[in-house]
């Protein structure tokens, strides 16, 4: 090959590189996260390494809502603007398994409480929370108080006269996290469970109510303003025996961690039972999470959460390590059926599928047998036929 053509086809290549790379959408791009170094001891055997972006860009507008007070090309009002409070969304991630994660700040929402029912309120609050106890009908009895629940809030609430209609559905769609589910917050060696239970601005990712910044230990209620009423004091004046009259209105400003998990509502909460139920649960699964990193199958394709039209093949793909000789997978929901048994399965293992029915966050749930036939530990992830 003489010289001449030698550099004709460097050049080639070259150009092909860059027009490869450019048809690897942003949106997607790997990015490598490290958790802040407070929270270390708490995040051990968490595989962030597995974790993949949600959507980098949309994870930017935030930073361009801190910035300049935009979202997605659209001023704000005043009152939904970010630069006095900006959200610092360092992290937007999913695992395999669906869990969503976002490191940002913690701002406070006491929507449900008796500053926002019965006391002065603040310009941002009010008395309804967006989460209702399915088994009260009163007001405010049926409204989630927070300063005796930690709750979080899923940011879908758009305002009047917006020119962006569809930008409070984004989140939802992108991350499949809805009112109710469940998810863990970490700060620094804190770790609390929470569920869903407020809605706040679209363009502002981040917030939770009084009693999860309290347990965190940031508690925002002014020294001197918890009132304790009790359950047989004579001017009881709320629903709750223990409850705030006047917060510190400070954000949390960085390095709150939140895991979600979508599609984990539990059914027929009530105040009593909800502390316990949710804690047992959000903590079983974010110890799942942890397990994840000793699991003998990985999945390369497709990503937790990816969206397939119906009637068209999808590729499942992976590695095995050596203990594995065979591999069942199954997907929902329904109750799972079986769509591919491999045998004599190597480190490398492919198959496609055809779906001919649609639908959302379906389960799907890869069993890896020995050369016993016993059952190792399963992979578990979600995909969406539409």
């Amino acid at each position: 090959m003489n010289q001449y053509l030698r550099h004709l086809l460097l050049i080639i290549a070259g150009i092909y590189l860059i027009l490869m790379s450019s048809f690897v959408s942003p949106a997607f791009a790997q990015v490598s996260y490290t958790p802040p170094a407070q929270s270390a001891s708490v995040l051990q055997d968490i595989p962030f390494n597995q974790a993949v972006p949600v959507d980098e860009s949309y994870r930017k507008e935030f930073e361009n809502c801190d910035k300049n007070n935009t979202f997605r090309g659209f001023s704000l009002p005043v009152i939904r603007r970010c630069k006095n409070d900006p959200n610092n969304v360092k992290a937007l991630l999913k695992f395999t398994d669906g869990t969503i994660f976002i490191e940002s700040k913690l701002s406070l929402d006491i929507d449900g409480s008796w500053l926002a029912c019965k006391g002065k309120g603040a310009p941002t609050s009010q008395c309804p929370t967006s989460f209702s106890w399915p088994t009260e009908t009163q007001e405010p009895n049926k409204f989630v108080d927070p300063d005796n629940f930690a709750y979080i809030v899923n940011p879908v609430s758009n305002f009047q006269k917006s020119n962006d209609p569809s930008g409070n559905q984004l989140f939802e769609k992108k991350t499949g996290v809805k009112l109710g589910d469940l998810g863990v917050v970490v700060y620094k060696n804190k770790v609390v469970p929470v569920f869903v239970a407020d809605s706040g601005p679209y363009n502002k990712l981040g917030e939770g109510s009084s009693l999860l910044h309290q347990l965190i230990g940031e508690d925002k209620c002014k020294p001197g303003k918890r009132r304790t009423d009790g359950k047989t004091r004579t001017d009881k004046r709320w629903t709750s025996d223990v409850y705030c009259t006047e917060y510190k209105n400070v954000s949390v400003e960085d390095k709150v961690l939140f895991f979600i998990f979508p599609n984990s509502k539990i059914p027929n909460l009530s105040p009593a039972n909800a502390t316990n139920k949710i804690n047992t649960e959000a903590l079983k699964r974010f110890e799942n999470l942890k397990d994840n990193r000793q699991g003998v199958i990985q999945l390369n394709q497709p990503q937790s959460g990816q969206s397939f039209a119906v009637n068209t093949a999808v590729t499942f793909s992976g590695t095995a390590n050596p203990e594995v000789s065979r591999i069942k997978v199954s997907i929902g929901p329904g109750g799972l059926f079986e769509i591919a048994d491999l045998k004599n399965v190597k480190k490398n293992w492919t198959f496609e599928q055809v779906f001919n029915t649609k639908g959302i966050n379906r389960p799907v749930t890869i069993q890896p047998f020995n050369a016993t036939d016993n059952p190792l530990k399963p992979l578990n992830f979600t995909i969406t036929i539409q």
